[in-house]
């Protein structure tokens, strides 16, 4: 007896697109990183919570566009 073949799985919807590209996920969980790091070690040093706040949101926004230039396409 022969095996019969299976048929192939019928067409369905395109796959979704991601709702953020990899690239652009990469670039904002590093720079979350680093103004997590920047934001504990300014607490650290001064145990001020609005100054922590205010060196974490920094570094965030200061490393965006620097890891934006490293990581290629």
């Amino acid at each position: 007896m022969t095996a019969v073949p299976t048929p192939p799985p019928a067409p369905g919807p395109e796959d979704p697109k991601p709702f953020l590209p990899a690239r652009t996920a990469i670039v904002l969980l590093m720079a979350a990183f680093v103004g997590a790091i920047a934001g504990v070690l300014t607490y650290f040093s001064t145990g001020n919570t609005a100054g922590a706040a205010l060196a974490g949101l920094a570094g965030f926004g200061g490393s965006v566009p620097v890891l934006n230039s490293l990581i290629g396409n």
